[in-house]
């Protein structure tokens, strides 16, 4: 039998979701939002994150580690596999740094940086290794206890797609003592805005949660869905 091949134009497009799912924070607080907080994991731990991604266009489950080696550096790496309705399944891949650079206690400010790189195995590529590479800077404002407001600002490059921004603001707010409502705007890939609400439940403080959220897009179709299910892990200090 012969082998039918399709260009790299071709598939393109319909690969282009999977990409907006590249840029993830690997945050202490942020999941499940995609807006990033100024704000690394405690020094010499690592946490693992979890959690399944489901849309009309497919699911998708992720597994992201992150560790603190040196009380300011968070390096983290985002393995998922994603099972697309219309094309055959892959795997993604994201490499992540993230720092603070300034941490204004007194004033309740902190500021950041993060950069990444990502893969899926089925999309074109040219002779780098990874198709998308980004960059943000990171503002997180804490007014009062209960409350938390991030901002974020960036770039991104895409094989194929060319230079974006990035834009995100995020509120999360504690209504209980283990209960947080999240909610966000966030343009993560080329087109209109996205935003996302959902819930985040403390099941051990400093160590467990779970959450889940709701999102889609701005003025589009109901059908552009999305749901996040998921689970973060913290560990004690052990990296001596």
């Amino acid at each position: 039998m012969g082998t039918t091949t399709i260009s790299a134009s071709a598939i393109w497009p319909a690969r282009l979701v999977l990409f907006g799912m590249l840029i993830p924070a690997f945050t202490e607080a942020a999941q499940p939002l995609v807006t990033d907080d100024a704000a690394v994991v405690a020094p010499k731990t690592c946490q693992l994150e979890a959690w399944a991604r489901s849309a009309t266009d497919g699911r998708e489950y992720w597994a992201q580690p992150a560790c603190n080696f040196t009380g300011n550096l968070e390096l983290g790496v985002g393995i998922a596999h994603a099972n697309p309705d219309a094309e055959k399944s892959s795997s993604l891949v994201q490499l992540q740094a993230k720092t603070v650079l300034v941490s204004l206690t007194e004033h309740h400010w902190s500021f950041g940086l993060n950069a990444g790189a990502g893969r899926d195995t089925q999309a074109p590529h040219a002779s780098s290794a990874f198709q998308l590479y980004y960059a943000r800077a990171l503002a997180s404002w804490y007014p009062r206890t209960d409350l938390e407001i991030d901002l974020n600002l960036g770039i991104a490059n895409t094989f194929h797609l060319g230079t974006f921004a990035l834009a995100g603001a995020a509120v999360q707010y504690t209504i209980l003592g283990d209960l947080q409502l999240l909610a966000e705007a966030f343009r993560d890939q080329p087109g209109s805005s996205r935003y996302q609400i959902g819930a985040r439940y403390i099941v051990i403080p400093n160590r467990v949660e779970t959450y889940a959220s709701y999102g889609n897009r701005f003025n589009g179709p109901s059908s552009e869905w999305s749901a996040v299910f998921g689970v973060r892990i913290q560990t004690s200090a052990f990296l001596e």
